[in-house]
């Protein structure tokens, strides 16, 4: 669904440099598919400009995690994101974006 890629020098890493280097692609036919599922009436319709809307949230939403987990990372003192450092940042993450 999503795809991030974000590489690093081991050997020194710039805290103001990782949201440059976060890239996030979601295809609008997942989101699509997602939304279209959770519709209770099939006769509901989805605007393209909502779907592009859903979309760019959907890709704030992923990019944000990425940087947050990317913090946690180098507070802890480490050169890669691990899945643990994502767990860390979902509670609050959870709050931002109700």
């Amino acid at each position: 669904m999503a795809r991030h890629s974000f590489e690093v020098d081991d050997d020194n890493i710039d805290p103001a440099s990782v949201p440059s280097e976060v890239k996030c692609s979601i295809k609008q036919d997942v989101i699509k598919q997602l939304l279209h599922g959770s519709f209770q009436d099939n006769k509901t319709k989805l605007d393209n400009d909502a779907l592009t809307l859903v979309v760019e949230v959907a890709k704030c939403l992923v990019t944000e995690t990425c940087l947050r987990a990317s913090s946690h990372a180098l507070q802890e003192g480490y050169c890669k994101v691990d899945f643990e450092h994502v767990e860390k940042c979902l509670p609050q993450l959870m709050l931002d974006f109700p």
